[in-house]
């Protein structure tokens, strides 16, 4: 299909749906308002301009023209296919709100009229379009910030959130919360609810309500369509399988183990968004991280070669890019962040570049355990070994190739372009502070405070959620486009 007809039949299905929705509206009216009305106009409507043609939702888009009457139900307004509020109209001029999250595109306007029992509709698709802009700002997506070690469910903003970590995102925008020592939560139309289980034995969600499986937890993803969320545990098979999944065909609730080795150690999950390979990174305290692909045929993890082993200080999380082809490991205690280039036919990693974003703490076995050589951590922006983080925890990637990464003992949210240049997407950097001293504050994004962020992850609108170990909630990153 060529793009000339392409565009045709974006125009044709524009109008189809103003004629379906004027013809709703016809359907609703009474005979006597199908009628002709002593005050509506006889001439053809004329649809000369629509403006401003930029706005946020909320402002007002001003149509002119002449002819157009004064019933409001007689006119459908679309702005890039989402049908707008009239607030007033005349004969001249129709004024409609700028709905919620419409996005630019067309501005597109319907007009039914009745002449003597025969209905008429007329229609206009502006040429130029709307130009929807969002104002960047932080707020409060869930939780009541600041208390601590509450658990309860119900509306987003009346949940208390218990430890929360790491955050997913499904194809749906729906959002999942895993919560130390708890289990996971759904976040979805409003509301939190249960979703897996660790804690509550008697009262058990997926079959996870055991003493193992609390401290074992460690991390979480989806495959690319959605069927099947891939669930990790650090356990030796004497406790259980380390490596399981629930299905989304029983909503999740059923939680199955698929690894058949006995292979502890395991903290980082992350499936491949293109071809669904699971990396694993496997941390065992000396002297080594380890990075691993899981294969769901033979359920063995085998260990990738490609890349240089450091000294295992703290968990590390893999994260593959939107297009499966780069994969980044976030090494939380070290400070740093690593890249490779991921083969989807090979299932290998190569080029290396080990201080992708920030420098790496030198560590040594000194015979008496792990010693620090170099100190690594810090705030800096910049590019590759330039920038220093401090705790990098977890990640996620938009579909331009940036890496978003929660700082958290900086107290902020770092963003890293295909290039490895590091910089301060939000959060007023706090360096130096395992907990942040500054009061809690939302609003513009390098002036809000964040509290030990935790979990992060992004939704199909460009939208940031990140977790908060210390003030108990998650926040919401509108990253704007003014």
């Amino acid at each position: 299909m060529n793009i000339k007809s392409f565009y045709q039949i974006r125009i044709y299905l524009h109008s189809l749906l103003v004629i379906l929705l004027l013809a709703v509206f016809t359907v609703g009216c009474s005979d006597d308002e199908n009628k002709d009305s002593g005050d509506e106009p006889t001439q053809e409507p004329v649809f000369t301009a629509f403006s401003p043609e930029k706005g946020k939702a909320g402002d007002l888009i001003t149509i002119t023209g002449s002819y157009f009457g004064t019933d409001p139900s007689r006119i459908t307004v679309l702005i890039n296919n989402t049908i707008s509020a009239i607030s007033h109209i005349d004969d001249n001029t129709i004024e409609v709100t700028v709905p919620e999250d419409c996005g630019s595109g067309k501005v597109h306007v319907g007009l039914r009229r009745g002449q003597s029992g025969t209905l008429q509709l007329f229609e206009k698709i502006f040429e130029n379009l709307f130009s929807y802009t969002i104002s960047a700002n932080v707020s409060t997506f869930a939780g009541r910030t600041g208390l601590k070690n509450e658990y309860t469910f119900g509306a987003l903003l009346d949940s208390k959130l218990y430890a929360p970590g790491q955050l997913l995102v499904d194809n749906d925008d729906n959002i999942y919360l895993s919560e130390w020592n708890r289990g996971i939560r759904l976040l979805t139309d409003g509301q939190t609810s249960r979703l897996l289980d660790f804690y509550h034995s008697t009262d058990n969600v997926g079959g996870f309500g055991t003493g193992d499986w609390m401290s074992d937890f460690k991390a979480m993803d989806f495959s690319p369509n959605g069927d099947r969320l891939w669930l990790l545990g650090a356990r030796p098979a004497s406790r259980g399988q380390f490596l399981g999944y629930a299905l989304k065909s029983e909503n999740y609730a059923n939680y199955y183990g698929d690894s058949t080795e006995d292979m502890d150690g395991f903290v980082g999950l992350a499936v491949n968004p293109v071809d669904g390979t699971i990396a694993l990174t496997r941390n065992l305290w000396g002297p080594f991280e380890e990075l691993y692909i899981y294969d769901i045929e033979t359920h063995k993890a085998t260990e990738l070669s490609g890349y240089t082993k450091t000294w295992a200080s703290s968990e590390s999380h893999p994260v593959f890019s939107k297009d499966g082809r780069r994969l980044f490991i976030i090494h939380q205690g070290l400070h740093y962040i690593s890249h490779y280039d991921y083969d989807p036919v090979t299932k290998t990693i190569s080029n290396e570049i080990e201080e992708f974003a920030g420098k790496k703490e030198l560590r040594e076995d000194a015979g008496d355990g792990n010693r620090i050589k170099g100190y690594g951590q810090g705030y800096a922006d910049g590019k590759g070994s330039a920038a220093r983080f401090d705790v990098p925890q977890w990640g996620c990637c938009d579909n331009a190739g940036n890496l978003y990464v929660t700082d958290r003992r900086n107290h902020c949210i770092r963003r890293i372009d295909g290039e490895g240049n590091v910089t301060t997407l939000a959060g007023a950097p706090c360096p130096g502070q395992p907990t942040n001293t500054n009061a809690f504050k939302n609003g513009e994004l390098l002036e809000a405070v964040f509290n030990q962020p935790s979990g992060i992850c992004l939704d199909s609108k460009g939208n940031i959620y990140v977790s908060e170990e210390e003030f108990a909630d998650i926040r919401k990153i509108v990253q704007g486009n003014e």
